[in-house]
C-alpha cells in the first residue's frame, strides 16, 4: 500500500498566508511515517511546490485573478468554482492508494473525491479539556468511514472528563449574570464561511441582542491576545469588558448565562458544562455537501498507534516485542492545546502607594506583546491594563513610564486614555520616541476591586508596514515601568 500525506497546500504566502509547506507538511509526514512504519506501508509527502518555489500556485493566481491576500486563500479554500481549476495540480495524488490529509480544505476534498481518490481527513477535535486530546477523522470511503465510526470515543468518556475538571476548578467570584464571547486566532481556517474570512465586528448588534442587558465578557484566545476583532467589539459594546479568567472556569461559573463565538471549539465544549452555546457562523470546513465525505468521528489516543491503523486499513502490523507506550496526543502536537491548568488566571498583585514595578506583564489584560528586557510593547489599536485598587480605597494616580513608536517625524502616536468608571480621561499626542511619564488619575475604588485603563492607539503601525523591518506587530507604545502615587 502507498499512502500520501498532504495538508492545506494552498495556505501560502502567494495568497497572503504564512508558508505552511515547510513546517506543517514535514511535521505531518514525519508523524505518520513513524506511526505507520510497523505496517510496512510506503509513505510519501506530496507538495505542489517545485524546488521549494510556489510557481504553480503563482501561475494559477495570475491566470484566474485570485487576490494575493488572505481573501485569495479563503476563495481557493472553499469556493465551488475553484475545484475544477485546482484538480490538475493534484494529478500525482491519483497514483496512491490513500491520501492522509491534515486540516484538508473543502476544495481539496472535493477535487480528490471527484478523482475517485480515497482519503482520510484528520484534525484536532474540539474537545480539549480532557486528560488528553482527541483527533477528529472522516473519510470519503464508506468502508473506512464505517470503521472510524466504530472506533469513535463514547460521549460518556467526554462527560467523565468534564466532571473531573469541574470538580477541581477553583470557583470564580460571584457576580451578576453575564455572557462570554470567545475570541479566536484571526487567520484560523474555521473562520472561513461562504469562502470569506469572517470578522466578529458585523455581529456586534447580534451580541447585544443575545446579552439582553447582561455584561459581555470578551475572552481573547491564548495565541491571539490582541485580536483586533475584540478591540472593535469592545468599542461597539458599552457593556463589555475583557477577562483573563480560564475559559473552563468561566463555563463552570453558575452566573455565566451563555457562550457565544464565531466558530471556536468552546461552542462544542460548552454543552458538557451545561451552558447554551451560540455559533455565529457555519465554517465551510464542517459543511461539505452530502455524498462527498462522511461526518467527523472523535478518536482518542489510539489514533497515534500502528494497531489502530492496521485495523482501519486491514493491514498486518509487525510490532517490536517491547513496544514503547504511546505518548499523549498533546505531545504529538508540541503544545498544551486547551490544557486546563491553572484553572483561573493569577491575579496581579496590588501596587502600594509609592511602589514602582518593571514586571508589567501581569497587569497586561489585552493588546500587549511579550515581555522584552526593557518593557512591553502594545500590539494593536487598543491596549488594556488591569490592576487592583489601592488598599486604602482612595483616589490615586497611575504613573506610566513609556515611549512611543515614532521612528521618524512623519509617524506619531495619538493616545486616547479611558477607564470604565469615569469614561474618557484624556487624549495625548506623542510626536517623538523619547521616554516620558504619563500620569493617569484613578478614581476611589473599593478594596479588592479591579481597575481597568484602556489606551486607544488608532495610529499604531508595524515596522513591516513602514518598510523598516520584518516586525509585523502594530506598535504604539512601549511600557517600561508602572507606579502608584
Amino acid at each position: 500500500m502507498r499512502i500520501a500525506t498532504i495538508h492545506d497546500i494552498f495556505r501560502s504566502s502567494v495568497l497572503g498566508m504564512p508558508e505552511a509547506d515547510p513546517v506543517i507538511g514535514h511535521w505531518f509526514y514525519n508523524r505518520f511515517l513513524q506511526i505507520l512504519r510497523p505496517l510496512r506501508i510506503e509513505v510519501e509527502r506530496v507538495s505542489i511546490l517545485a524546488n521549494g518555489e510556489p510557481s504553480l500556485l503563482e501561475d494559477l493566481a495570475a491566470r484566474h485573478g485570485w487576490p494575493r491576500d488572505k481573501g485569495g486563500w479563503a476563495h481557493v479554500f472553499s469556493h465551488p468554482e475553484v475545484v475544477g481549476l485546482i484538480m490538475p495540480t493534484l494529478d500525482r495524488l491519483r497514483t496512491f492508494d490513500l491520501v492522509l490529509g491534515f486540516e484538508m480544505p473543502p476544495n481539496l476534498i472535493r477535487a480528490l473525491h471527484a478523482y475517485g481518490q480515497r482519503l482520510v481527513d484528520i484534525s484536532i477535535d474540539p474537545i480539549r479539556f480532557c486528560e488528553d486530546l482527541f483527533l477528529r477523522m472522516r473519510s470519503n470511503d464508506s468502508v473506512l468511514q464505517a470503521r472510524l465510526a466504530e472506533q469513535s470515543a463514547p460521549s460518556e468518556q467526554i462527560a467523565a472528563g468534564a466532571a473531573e475538571l469541574k470538580a477541581r476548578i477553583q470557583p470564580l467570584p460571584a457576580q451578576p449574570e453575564a455572557i462570554v464571547f470567545a475570541g479566536q486566532v484571526p487567520d484560523d481556517s474555521s473562520l472561513i464561511a461562504g469562502s470569506h474570512i469572517q470578522s466578529a465586528v458585523p455581529f456586534a448588534d447580534r451580541l447585544n441582542e443575545i446579552a439582553a442587558g447582561r455584561e459581555i465578557l470578551l475572552k481573547p484566545h491564548p495565541y491571539a491576545p490582541g485580536n483586533p476583532d475584540l478591540a472593535m467589539l469592545h468599542r461597539a459594546l458599552p457593556k463589555s469588558r475583557f477577562t483573563r479568567d480560564n475559559i473552563y472556569a468561566l463555563m463552570a461559573a453558575p452566573w455565566l448565562g451563555a457562550v457565544v463565538t464565531l466558530s471556536s471549539s468552546v461552542a462544542t465544549e460548552a454543552a458538557y458544562f451545561d451552558k447554551p452555546a451560540i455559533r455565529l457562523i457555519k465554517p465551510d470546513v464542517e459543511f461539505i455537501e452530502p455524498g462527498v465525505i462522511g461526518p467527523f468521528q472523535r478518536i482518542d489516543g489510539r489514533a497515534a498507534s500502528a494497531p489502530f491503523w492496521g485495523d482501519l486499513l486491514d493491514q498486518a502490523v509487525q510490532m517490536p516485542s517491547r513496544a514503547s507506550p504511546l505518548p499523549p496526543l498533546r505531545h504529538m502536537f508540541g503544545a498544551n492545546w486547551g490544557l486546563p491548568r491553572p484553572m483561573t488566571a493569577i491575579a496581579p498583585l496590588p501596587l502600594s502607594r509609592g511602589e514602582t514595578t518593571t514586571n508589567i506583564q501581569p497587569y497586561c489584560l489585552f493588546g500587549w506583546s511579550g515581555t522584552e528586557p526593557d518593557g512591553v510593547w502594545s500590539d494593536g489599536v487598543l491596549a488594556v491594563l488591569q490592576l487592583p485598587a489601592c488598599a486604602d480605597g482612595l483616589a490615586s494616580t497611575l504613573v506610566l513610564t513609556l515611549n512611543a513608536f515614532a521612528p521618524d517625524v512623519g509617524h506619531r502616536q495619538e493616545l486616547t486614555i479611558s477607564s470604565p468608571p469615569v469614561g474618557l480621561i484624556e487624549k495625548i499626542l506623542l510626536a517623538t520616541a523619547e521616554i516620558r511619564e504619563l500620569r493617569i488619575p484613578l478614581p476611589p475604588a473599593p478594596v479588592g476591586s479591579m481597575l481597568e485603563i484602556s489606551i486607544g492607539m488608532d495610529t499604531a503601525t508595524s515596522p513591516k508596514e513602514l518598510g523598516i523591518g520584518p516586525d509585523e506587530r502594530r506598535l504604539g507604545i512601549k511600557l517600561r515601568r508602572m507606579a502608584i502615587a
